[in-house]
């Protein structure tokens, strides 16, 4: 009885430290802005990202382009329609990338600045991201933190002549997620 007691309290144990090894979410936040002055604002926010951060510092965040929400449903519809993002041909966002230098036992509450470098894939486009990221532990949660911006040309969507002066060129990107 012993034996057995001992071997599930070992198994136990090995489990959880096998399952360290990566921290998850599917609750993730990821805003977005490109908003001109004088007029309405363009943003939106997905807060169903997931995330992959493995103790070797990868991590993979994924986000659903139709998860995005935005303040008026018709600027939600012509987001996601052909002539923009075209959420049904490309229907994700994802970055694969590296937190340089990241270890977990050096993370802290008053948090840890890493560079934070990638591909970050939309509308079928893949270019490099290179940035910053703050990153805090607080009650077993890893929590991470970056923003950074990106070019609308860059990942081939066109802002017709019309709207140019309403869309900036200019993309603000925030990603905020809580690891267990």
């Amino acid at each position: 009885m012993k034996t057995n007691l001992l071997f599930i309290i070992t198994l136990f144990i090995a489990l959880s430290t096998i399952a360290q090894d990566k921290l998850t979410t599917k609750t993730g936040t990821l805003k977005f802005e490109a908003s001109t002055p004088n007029f309405e604002p363009v943003a939106a926010t997905n807060n169903s990202t997931s995330a992959i951060l493995k103790e070797d510092g990868s991590i993979v965040v994924l986000s659903l382009i139709k998860g995005f929400q935005f303040k008026k449903a018709l600027m939600q519809e012509h987001f996601n329609s052909k002539k923009w993002v075209n959420s049904k041909k490309f229907p994700k966002a994802k970055f694969v990338g590296n937190l340089d230098g990241y270890n977990v036992k050096d993370v802290t509450e008053t948090g840890k600045e890493f560079k934070l470098s990638g591909k970050l894939t939309f509308h079928g486009v893949t270019n490099n991201v290179t940035t910053t990221a703050i990153v805090k532990k607080m009650d077993g949660v890893v929590y991470l933190e970056t923003k950074f911006s990106v070019e609308v040309e860059d990942y081939n969507i066109i802002v017709k002549s019309k709207l140019a002066k309403k869309i900036a060129k200019t993309v603000n990107v925030e990603v905020n997620l809580a690891l267990k």
